[in-house]
């Protein structure tokens, strides 16, 4: 099954809200309902690493759900904050945050961490999947990178950025169609 943020909207996949509480809740109710055997999650995500190119497609498997604050030293948490969800092979760590990082120096302490991408809803799809036991993982294209610009250049490349993820999925996934 292939899930999105409200706002990606395609056309083969169900929408999940927005950011960390309500995809998890959108998505616990669509896997009790349909009871999914794999979930697919598709959407747009920032890059920490300005190498990267904009409208590159990554697939990933691993999530985490840091705070600006903890990768300051500044908090802690005593819940687990990493998903490794074993259905694809990848290396490539996307954060999730309610919040969208803007500062270019925190942007490097994440990728200095090891996290390349920031997506709002992937750690809820990942920790909904590990609940029950379903395979998942994600398929990204960036939008734009971690900096002052980030908002702006989303919304510039948005649109963009779905035809490429589309294409993409239509083309590597023909199978779920």
């Amino acid at each position: 099954m292939f899930i999105c943020a409200s706002g990606e909207n395609f056309s083969f996949a169900k929408e999940i809200g927005v950011g960390l509480v309500d995809s998890a809740m959108m998505l616990s109710n669509i896997v009790l309902k349909d009871n999914p055997k794999e979930i697919i999650f598709i959407g747009s995500a920032g890059s920490y690493d300005e190498k990267i190119d904009l409208f590159e497609i990554f697939v990933s498997s691993i999530a985490m759900q840091i705070e600006t604050s903890f990768i300051t030293h500044n908090s802690y948490t005593p819940i687990f904050n990493k998903i490794e969800n074993v259905s694809c092979e990848t290396n490539i760590v996307v954060n999730s945050s309610n919040y969208i990082t803007t500062d270019k120096n925190l942007s490097r302490q994440f990728l200095s961490a090891g996290i390349k991408l920031e997506n709002m809803e992937f750690f809820s799809v990942l920790r909904v999947a590990q609940y029950f036991n379903i395979p998942a993982f994600g398929i990204f294209c960036i939008t734009n990178y971690c900096n002052v610009n980030a908002h702006n250049d989303f919304l510039k490349n948005h649109l963009l950025a779905k035809k490429y993820l589309e294409s993409y999925v239509r083309e590597n996934y023909a199978k779920y169609f």
